[in-house]
């Protein structure tokens, strides 16, 4: 036998082998809330005021 033959009856048996499985996908992932987002996007704006008063002195 050739070596491409070879390695075609090969590949042919690995991707049957594959299919058989049944591969599956995960479930969705629980979506969890973002805690303290509101005080992270409050002291961005408390230093980008602050930043922006100082710079106009």
């Amino acid at each position: 036998m050739s070596k491409y033959t070879i390695v075609i009856i090969g590949l042919i048996s690995f991707s049957s082998t594959l299919l058989a499985q049944g591969v599956g996908f995960p479930s969705d992932p629980a979506q969890a809330p973002i805690g303290g987002l509101e005080l992270l996007i409050g002291a961005g704006g408390a230093m980008a005021w602050k930043k922006l008063k100082n710079k106009k002195k």
